[in-house]
């Protein structure tokens, strides 16, 4: 019995990982912002990797690399299905949004909103 708490607990640490999102489909919505409306679309490498532990979000876009700081986060109270994170890095501030499902993302700049389908998750090895 010790050893199934204790096996538990180590395998409890490895779900606090990073995650690492395989983005399928990017949409960017710039201003003036339109409901649904893409004005760039592609399926490029693009990946977002996600630290909760580290509070460390790196998100990259085709050839683009953005990284940032977790400095809040919780249930997006407009849609419960989605849980928030409120991200900075020294340029800027972005809210992110992921789907309970973990099947979406939105990275929502103040100049364009970026619509992410995403494909099977996985945790990162390390």
């Amino acid at each position: 019995m010790k050893k199934i708490i204790v096996l538990l607990l180590l395998t409890s640490g490895l779900y606090a990982q990073e995650q690492v999102f395989n983005v399928q489909r990017y949409c960017i919505d710039e201003q003036p912002f339109k409901q649904g409306e893409c004005n760039i679309t592609g399926n490029e490498y693009s990946f977002v990797f996600l630290d909760t532990q580290k509070r460390d979000v790196v998100f990259f876009l085709t050839a683009t690399k953005m990284k940032y700081k977790i400095v809040d986060s919780g249930i997006f109270h407009l849609d419960r299905n989605y849980t928030f994170y409120t991200l900075e890095n020294e340029n800027e501030q972005v809210e992110m949004r992921v789907n309970q499902q973990h099947t979406k993302i939105e990275f929502l700049f103040p100049n364009n909103h970026i619509y992410l389908t995403v494909g099977k998750s996985t945790k990162a090895v390390n």
